[in-house]
């Protein structure tokens, strides 16, 4: 049966490839429907001269090899045959052929297939770059859809069990968006791995990369955007490296690349407690973000003052006034608020399970490193409070240090944890038993009913604050007493309570692995990934 609409497709396809048209050839090659009318066509003539099953696709192949000189290397016999890619044409034909848009399971494994497939006409040296816009272009519809079935579990759920079922081993399964975000980083590396430039650096002379290198960075974002969104992070760790080794500086490429890249790599960083390198990260993302990317630019800012708050830097009014913080002050300023304060117990409870922010907070993944890791500066301002309030300002005349006694400092710690172990609006604490019943339960009472800090406990806090630089001074054992260093020369609030976050930025190291800011000689000259030890991502 004839095919004409078909072949003049083909005779088009021949033409761009030979022009090594790569944006011209994803436009050709649609693949999400609706489809417009002479692609409907063409479906037709595959179902009635190229049915699903028997020869078809061997006849098919052999059409698509005749149509398109490029496969076997044309007239020129120096230039290199590319058969890989009319076994993706036949691929890409037969998913027109036979996807059925609401069967979306089917759909993600036959556009698994012909992207695995596009893959592999991506890895030849000389033509690879030609599909680069189409592997690019697929990929973003597989990522949408890896994501989509993720958030249907009901229609994924029998894929866990036939998996589980088929091994024996115990191990951690491969999820759908990891099967999904391992096939989209074969193109990844592809691209990483490209010498196919003029340059080894891989840019180019306007500062641009050259040849699959182009693709390295939107390829690498769909990666981590399904990690992210199914909460598979664990498999980010390989991409960031081989970035930071292998490719060319984030500079070299479009804004809205480098900060989505930038944005991944900074939640990357604060998920594995590394805030200060979270932030520099963060703060790029959000000056590069589009001024009028409010959604976008809110998303970055809620882990940006997060990261900042453990830090040591607190959110502006000037901050909370802009547009994208709409909302976010509620959330954050009381925070800073108790912290300024030293109130442990509203701190607490604000990021308790029983607190209304608790899943605005919890949904972000925000509330256990916000707690943990700014509690410290909660200690700091109970320390800075009772020292105003109590302590003894000293006389630098006479070589008397500034102090402040210990046990004042403990009578506030076991006050607030006593309120703390009380529920809001009870009169007693929450493990209080009736002492009819004491001689039945054997229990004490009271506060000795409650784990509450003693002396070692604040000998802990106050050395670990000093380690850390937040408090300036040494504890006196004997005295039971903490005593301010430099009070002469700084003053005594200064000098016994620094900056908290110029005390974090000077211990801090400003390379942040995964941001590749400019080429360095050895990791161009040839280096590469080996896919063969590489791990995919959701596998140990």
């Amino acid at each position: 049966m004839a095919t004409p609409t078909l072949d003049q497709f083909l005779t088009e396809i021949n033409r761009i490839t030979l022009s090594k048209d790569s944006a011209q050839l994803s436009q050709y090659l649609v693949i999400e429907p609706p489809y417009a009318p002479s692609y409907t066509t063409i479906i037709n003539e595959l179902r009635a001269t190229y049915p699903k099953g028997g020869d078809s696709d061997a006849a098919l192949e052999k059409k698509i090899v005749k149509a398109v000189k490029v496969i076997d290397g044309g007239d020129d016999v120096e230039v290199a045959s590319w058969s890989a890619f009319s076994r993706f044409m036949v691929l890409y034909f037969g998913f027109l052929r036979d996807v059925d848009v609401g069967n979306l399971l089917e759909t993600f494994g036959l556009l698994s297939e012909v992207l695995q497939k596009a893959n592999s006409a991506l890895q030849n040296q000389t033509h690879g770059t030609t599909i680069l816009d189409t592997v690019i272009s697929y990929s973003r519809m597989f990522a949408r859809l890896a994501m989509g079935l993720d958030k249907k579990p009901e229609l994924i759920a029998h894929l866990a069990t036939t998996t589980s079922s088929s091994s024996d081993d115990s191990g951690p399964r491969e999820t759908l968006p990891e099967r999904a975000a391992n096939i989209i980083r074969y193109a990844f590396v592809a691209c990483l791995n490209d010498r196919s430039g003029s340059s080894p650096t891989g840019i180019g002379p306007n500062g641009t990369p050259q040849g699959k290198r182009k693709g390295t960075y939107v390829l690498a974002n769909l990666c981590l955007k399904i990690l992210f969104a199914c909460r598979k992070t664990r498999g980010a760790a390989q991409i960031f490296e081989n970035i930071f080794v292998l490719s060319p500086p984030l500079s070299a490429y479009p804004k809205a690349q480098r900060c989505a890249y930038l944005y991944y790599l900074g939640r990357f960083l604060w998920a594995n407690g590394h805030a200060w390198r979270a932030q520099k990260a963060l703060q790029q993302a959000w000056l590069e973000c589009h001024p009028q990317c409010l959604q976008q630019r809110r998303l970055i800012l809620i882990f940006l003052i997060s990261a900042n708050m453990v830090c040591g830097r607190f959110p502006s009014e000037q901050m909370f006034a802009r547009p994208e913080a709409h909302g976010l002050r509620e959330r954050f300023q009381p925070l800073c608020r108790y912290i300024a304060k030293g109130d442990l117990v509203g701190f607490r409870r604000h990021l308790d399970i029983g607190s209304e922010h608790y899943a605005w907070f919890s949904g972000y993944r925000l509330d256990l490193q916000l707690r943990n890791r700014c509690e410290v500066f909660v200690w700091r301002s109970i320390c800075r409070k009772t020292f105003v309030l109590y302590g003894d300002p000293g006389n630098p005349e006479a070589r008397k240090a500034p102090t402040f006694d210990l046990k004042d400092v403990l009578a506030i710690f076991r006050w607030q944890e006593t309120i703390y172990a009380t529920s809001p609006g009870a009169s007693q604490p929450d493990n209080y038993i009736d002492p009819d019943f004491v001689g039945v339960v054997d229990e004490p009472i009271g506060e000795d009913a409650l784990d509450l800090p003693d002396m070692n406990n604040i000998h802990s806090k106050m050395t670990a604050l000093i380690h850390q630089g937040l408090l300036g001074g040494y504890i006196s054992f004997s005295r039971e007493k903490f005593a301010i260093q430099g009070a002469k020369l700084k003053g005594a609030l200064a000098a016994g309570f620094p900056n908290a976050w110029k005390t974090v930025e000077a211990r801090a190291d400003d390379e942040v692995p995964g941001w590749k800011l400019e080429t360095t000689g050895p990791a161009f000259g040839g280096g590469v990934v080996r896919l063969s030890g590489a791990r995919p991502v959701g596998l140990s």
